[in-house]
């Protein structure tokens, strides 16, 4: 990696073992990680909260957001200022529950070398964007990176924010668009249709999410967010059918 990229690590204060985890892992890659104290969702301040819009949260994502949800959420866009803040041309984002492949350094070099992007994701928890059986998921690759790897644009989603490479543009297009939180960071991201930052992942990807670790989000209980009132049903359904004739429109014409 170049000595200019930052290496942005998100880690709860006191989750000293992920923090010794990504410490090790960073050693073996000969790259320094700069360690950033996420936002404790067990914690939010009323300022932490003045960003999230409840009601919009019940239409766009279908529930009410977690408290963890939220502090992720925040952890990634104060990163995204800070790149802008800091003037970076670029920057590599990571949490702290993976496991990377050591040829990261020698990728990113490759990465900041292609023009086309703004955000690349370099992990997925999509399972048709792991193993894609359509051209959408699969999508087109339009650069070699050395490795086997490729550089792939799709014209899906790819869920997941454990991993990516940001430059400015991409940074400011997702300040601007996320301003209100209204569902997770990484679906927010993946709103390619109304933020404008076309999809691209690294293939094969270069980045897993470490099993061993559990989610410092956690899991939502059964039948959460499953008995809404019909309007807040019906807006949501609305809401599915608008970004399904927007992104095909997005398709057509990007």
């Amino acid at each position: 990696m170049r000595e200019s990229l930052p290496v942005f690590v998100i880690n709860l204060a006191r989750d000293a073992p992920r923090r010794a985890h990504m410490e090790a892992l960073l050693a073996k890659t000969g790259q320094p990680g700069m360690f950033v104290p996420a936002v404790d969702g067990g914690s939010l301040s009323a300022l932490d909260q003045v960003a999230y819009d409840p009601i919009r949260a019940l239409r766009h994502y279908g529930k009410a957001m977690r408290a963890a949800e939220i502090g992720c959420y925040l952890s990634h866009y104060r990163l995204w200022q800070r790149v802008l803040d800091e003037r970076r041309q670029a920057a590599l984002i990571l949490e702290d529950d993976i496991d990377i492949d050591l040829d990261l350094p020698d990728l990113i070099t490759r990465l900041l070398a292609c023009p086309d992007w703004l955000v690349v994701r370099l992990h997925s928890m999509r399972t048709p964007v792991l193993h894609p059986r359509t051209e959408a998921a699969r999508g087109e690759r339009v650069a070699a990176l050395g490795g086997g790897r490729g550089l792939y644009r799709l014209g899906t989603h790819t869920l997941g924010a454990a991993a990516y490479l940001i430059r400015a543009e991409g940074a400011r297009r997702l300040l601007a668009h996320g301003r209100r939180i209204v569902r997770p960071v990484d679906q927010t991201m993946d709103r390619f249709w109304e933020n404008g930052i076309a999809p691209y992942v690294v293939r094969p990807f270069p980045v897993r999410q470490l099993p061993a670790f559990e989610s410092s989000i956690g899991a939502r209980p059964p039948g959460a967010g499953e008995d809404q009132p019909a309007d807040i049903v019906l807006a949501r359904r609305l809401e599915r059918l608008r970004d399904s004739v927007k992104r095909r429109v997005y398709l057509l014409t990007s």
